[in-house]
């Protein structure tokens, strides 16, 4: 058999001396290390490894020679690599690695959860903020109302009404047979004299001896309100407290908040106005038309 080989690796050594071929050379082109060709041409196959590693390395070498050789002879007498399964036969082995495996998963997960925990707790967060629907009341204004007293008027002159309080409706110059019929109380006389003797607004004043319309608002809570005049300009906005009444030209009035609908009673030309079509949670907007109706507006 060692015969047999070398006259193989010969006859390939011999092919290559006729061609004029150098062994570096040779080698570069099929890729090939010197070792290997110096091994083929020595017929020392079991340096070419596995029977299916020789064949094809001096398959490849005597294509390109253009020799015949018998490869099965080349290969016949190598010995295959024996196979060693890597998985544990035992049922303790299998065991053991199927618990590792599942192990790691779980020591992964648990890592992978704990880091992302850690990074959501430094994201700074505070709580949660909630808003009401309700117009919110300019502050200064809301703590001059809450902390200023009521101003007393000096000892034997009329008290003054703010500057932008509600235009009231007094019946001072109402006839007798006029306020009998509108069953409104004739003034006495002092509250008469008093009321001539302090300015007056013309909104007040009665035409033809027949009562203004009027909006009315009576408060059983406190609410903020914003008035508005027709024209876009601020009538009243204050936050009225229990137990006010406060009373509006009709003919002036344009847009009316409500900022506690349930604390609040809207009354028109003396009849009580049901705001739940125009609320939206417990705030009430609405627009007055010049025959006392109301509609809803956009916010």
């Amino acid at each position: 058999m060692a015969e047999e080989n070398q006259d193989i690796g010969g006859r390939l050594r011999s092919a290559r001396l006729r061609q004029g071929l150098e062994i570096d050379a040779l080698a570069r082109e099929l890729k090939y290390t010197r070792a290997i060709l110096q091994a083929i041409e020595a017929g020392d196959w079991p340096r070419l490894g596995a029977p299916v590693f020789a064949r094809n390395l001096v398959g490849r070498y005597a294509a390109r020679l253009g020799v015949s050789v018998d490869l099965d002879a080349v290969a016949q007498h190598l010995h295959a690599p024996v196979l060693r399964s890597q998985v544990p036969v035992s049922r303790f082995g299998r065991f053991a690695e199927f618990s590792a495996r599942h192990a790691a998963y779980a020591g992964g997960s648990l890592l992978v959860l704990s880091m992302v925990y850690g990074a959501l707790s430094l994201v700074p967060s505070g709580p949660v903020q909630v808003r009401s629907l309700d117009p919110a009341l300019d502050q200064p204004l809301a703590q001059a109302i809450l902390a200023a007293p009521e101003a007393e008027a000096p000892a034997g002159e009329p008290a003054q009404p703010p500057a932008d309080a509600p235009t009231a409706l007094v019946p001072e110059e109402v006839p007798e047979h006029v306020a009998a019929s509108a069953g409104v109380a004739p003034a006495p006389a002092a509250s008469k004299t008093e009321a001539a003797a302090a300015p007056r607004p013309v909104a007040a004043s009665f035409t033809g001896g027949v009562l203004p319309r009027q909006l009315e608002m009576r408060f059983s809570g406190e609410s903020w309100i914003e008035v508005m005049r027709r024209d876009g300009s601020v009538i009243e906005r204050v936050l009225a407290r229990a137990g006010e009444v406060r009373r509006y030209p009709l003919a002036e009035v344009g847009r009316v908040t409500v900022g506690n609908v349930d604390a609040t009673e809207v009354i028109v030309d003396g009849s009580r106005v049901n705001l739940d079509g125009v609320r939206a949670a417990n705030v009430a907007r609405f627009a007055l038309s010049s025959d006392g109706s109301i509609e809803a507006i956009a916010r």
